[in-house]
């Protein structure tokens, strides 16, 4: 049968299509494309020599986008700013964040990506804490952004926040701060990589886990897809190797 739509009416039909498809393109576009920010945060994430994004947690979240079919940019940052964009950026995921109530409600979550042992880092011969009370009015350095000053300070600690990590080895030394609380292994590498010597950790005092903290506006559905295809990377050994690759285990 011969098609006798009215032309305004076709035009019309096919305007209303051209919408339809405008709007599942940007859809489709967004699911396909994420801004990562991260920081300066070895081993899990720093820039390498060349100015490339590497480190443990780096490999894993690009493994996981990778499979999940994303495109994505990574861009290292300072932490404040990182974790701002995350949390008012469209497509915008920050990496490695820890999962604190604080947090729970400002971003949606994919992970855990790796744990994090917290700990009190002091000269060699300084005594030892058997807890954390009894570092109380002493002074403990971090720095600005970090989940682990909101953590100390809600418990009463003196917590002097440095705009970066990578000062408080040598205000520590300098007898400026009592105690300069990081995760394990960033003060491990930090010393390293400063030629520091003569500085140790002395409390392990909490052990968090570390996500993919992603802005509010992604879509359920996606949440769920990353989420599920990190679980499917875990079940099948890939994480554990990516964590053979760097010497640890998980």
């Amino acid at each position: 049968m011969q098609n006798l739509q009215h032309p305004a009416l076709h035009a019309q039909h096919r305007a209303i299509m051209v919408i339809v498809c405008a709007i599942a393109c940007t859809s489709v576009c967004a699911a396909e494309r994420l801004v990562l920010a991260t920081e300066e945060y070895p081993p899990y994430n720093m820039s390498d020599t060349r100015g490339h994004v590497v480190g443990l947690s780096t490999d894993i979240v690009k493994a996981l986008l990778d499979a999940a079919g994303y495109e994505y940019d990574i861009t290292v940052y300072p932490w404040a700013r990182a974790i701002g964009m995350a949390r008012t950026q469209v497509n915008t995921c920050v990496y490695s964040m820890s999962r604190t109530p604080e947090r729970e409600a400002l971003y949606k979550w994919i992970g855990p990506l790796v744990s994090n042992d917290w700990a009190l880092f002091a000269p060699a011969k300084s005594s030892r804490p058997a807890s954390l009370d009894e570092t109380a009015n002493m002074r403990i350095g971090s720095y600005q952004g970090d989940a682990i000053v909101s953590y100390l300070q809600t418990r009463g600690h003196i917590v002097d926040a440095a705009p970066n990590d990578d000062v408080n080895p040598k205000k520590l030394l300098a007898g400026r701060i009592d105690y300069w609380a990081t995760g394990r292994l960033i003060g491990q590498y930090r010393l390293a990589q400063q030629g520091i010597s003569g500085i140790e950790p002395v409390l392990v005092f909490n052990r968090t886990e570390m996500y993919l903290a992603c802005q509010k506006q992604l879509p359920d559905e996606q949440v769920k897809l990353l989420n599920s295809t990190l679980a499917g990377l875990q079940k099948s050994g890939a994480i554990r190797k990516i964590y053979a690759t760097h010497g640890y285990t998980p």
